[in-house]
């Protein structure tokens, strides 16, 4: 073979390599194109079946960090949740709105059922709040009966749900010239009860008094752990060294009696202790109070303490009444940061024409005589008094 041929011969060779290095580049690339192909295609079905899966999933994670603007801590959307009854129900719409003009701030969540999961309503103007605060404190003398627990200002509603009263002096004062103050009415599901609100109320009254302009501290936040568990009752030695310490002498000093003691730290609406008897009754309930000390801060308590007073048959004017005592209620009064104040004790008395309430789960005069009763709400209303700041401090007269 000559030289020539020799060299053809190597030309074409190179040529078919190189055809076939071309040609398995270009089924190399096909077979790339078809897996990436092919496992789109799976891709897709699988994101697409799934999807309805991880999209309201999704969704409840968008709508829970950014309800209230934000506001609510890690974990308070679950426990809320829960209070709808339907616990993996997703949540389908969340909204907030402020008002800086009328003063208003609230903010809503509701889930796929269509039912509220929060709704969280505030007002700073005096007509707003006095227009909330009838309701709870009535005429008739009926107002609520339990504080917040955490040191909170405000009150368990009467009717659902819980009421926080923080200060917001940025307002400016109103046209009484008392300081300026919100309203924040927390809601949640029908099951809920005012513990697992504490938290969520907390944090939006804080949200709220920064947007509207309040200029005050923000009220602390419980610990995760109010949600699960309302606060218990505490041994009565518990009081010893609080403004309802007399729950921890006289009758209440030996064993098997318990105090709920929910003082809240700097001005509030209301102060709220009771001692009951320990343990539970025949449900698995708490025992009734047998005593309860309340104290009342604002411009209703006059008419509260009017309404009671009528109710117990002490003895008042037609539209006023001063501090009074009898054997199963008293009240004593004075002013505390610029508003009138009312301190209340009340006795569970044994109804002997009936078999409803038993001997251990009231309180005989035997045990508790007026006289003591008078001693243990002077005690109560001397401390609070000492410790908001109070002035011209009244008690009932002596027997």
């Amino acid at each position: 073979m000559s030289d020539a041929e020799e060299q053809q011969q190597q030309t074409d060779e190179d040529e078919r390599r190189e055809r076939w290095r071309v040609l398995q580049e270009r089924t190399d690339r096909r077979r790339r194109r078809t897996r990436i192909a092919v496992w789109c295609g799976l891709g897709v079905l699988v994101l697409g079946g799934a999807g309805w899966a991880v999209t309201p999933t999704v969704k409840d994670s968008v709508i829970t960090s950014g309800a209230c603007d934000g506001a609510l801590p890690d974990g308070t959307m679950d426990t809320l949740r829960n209070t709808t009854g339907h616990a993996d129900g997703h949540l389908t719409e969340s909204r907030s709105e402020l008002d800086g003009d009328l003063g208003r701030y609230s903010c809503e969540v509701a889930n796929e059922e269509g039912e509220r999961v929060l709704e969280v309503h505030v007002y700073s103007r005096r007509d707003d709040i006095d227009r909330e605060l009838i309701r709870e404190f009535r005429d008739d003398g009926v107002h609520p009966t339990s504080a917040l627990p955490g040191g909170l200002p405000g009150f368990e509603s009467r009717l659902a749900g819980l009421t926080l009263l923080p200060r917001c002096p940025g307002r400016g004062k109103d046209a009484a010239g008392n300081p300026g103050r919100l309203l924040v009415d927390v809601l949640a599901g029908h099951r809920s009860e005012p513990h697992q609100l504490v938290r969520a109320g907390a944090a939006v009254a804080n949200k709220a008094a920064e947007k509207l302009g309040c200029d005050t501290d923000p009220l602390p936040v419980p610990e995760k752990e109010i949600e699960q568990q309302a606060p218990g009752s505490v041994p009565s030695a518990r009081a010893a060294g609080t403004t309802c310490a007399a729950l921890a002498r006289g009758p209440f000093q030996d064993a098997g009696w318990s105090v709920d003691l929910r003082i809240p730290k700097g001005p509030a609406p209301l102060t709220s202790c009771t001692v009951r008897p320990s343990g539970e009754d025949e449900d698995g309930e708490p025992h009734r109070p047998v005593l309860s000390l309340h104290g009342l801060y604002g411009e209703w308590t006059q008419r509260v303490m009017l309404g009671q007073a009528r109710h117990h048959g002490a003895r008042t004017d037609e539209k006023r009444v001063g501090p009074w005592l009898t054997d199963e209620s008293g009240w004593a009064m004075a002013r505390c940061d610029g508003r009138p104040a009312g301190f209340k004790i009340s006795v569970s008395r044994p109804d002997h024409e009936t078999d409803s309430y038993s001997e251990d789960k009231t309180l005989s005069r035997k045990q508790l005589d007026r006289t003591g009763m008078r001693k243990m709400l002077a005690s109560f209303a001397e401390r609070e008094s000492a410790e908001r700041g109070c002035t011209g401090l009244r008690l009932p007269a002596a027997d």
